[in-house]
């Protein structure tokens, strides 16, 4: 029985990535959007915090409001 449901599984993936490599091609998909990068206002506010003051990581996220994973 677990053959079948290793092989069902495997085929319920191959449908997915192909659906996917479709989407991308039509250019629907684009994954996960990221919220914090170099670009955001806030994150480059707790990047200068932390260069010209001498709060803690915990602090600057607290204030910018991130997780500090983020940070």
């Amino acid at each position: 029985m677990a053959v079948f449901s290793e092989l069902d599984r495997e085929m319920i993936k191959e449908k997915q990535r192909s659906g996917i490599k479709l989407a991308k091609q039509k250019g629907k998909y684009r994954g996960r959007v990221k919220k914090n990068t170099d670009k955001h206002p806030g994150m480059n506010h707790a990047i200068e915090l932390r260069k010209t003051t001498d709060k803690t990581v915990k602090e600057i996220c607290t204030i910018i409001g991130v997780s500090q994973a983020a940070f």
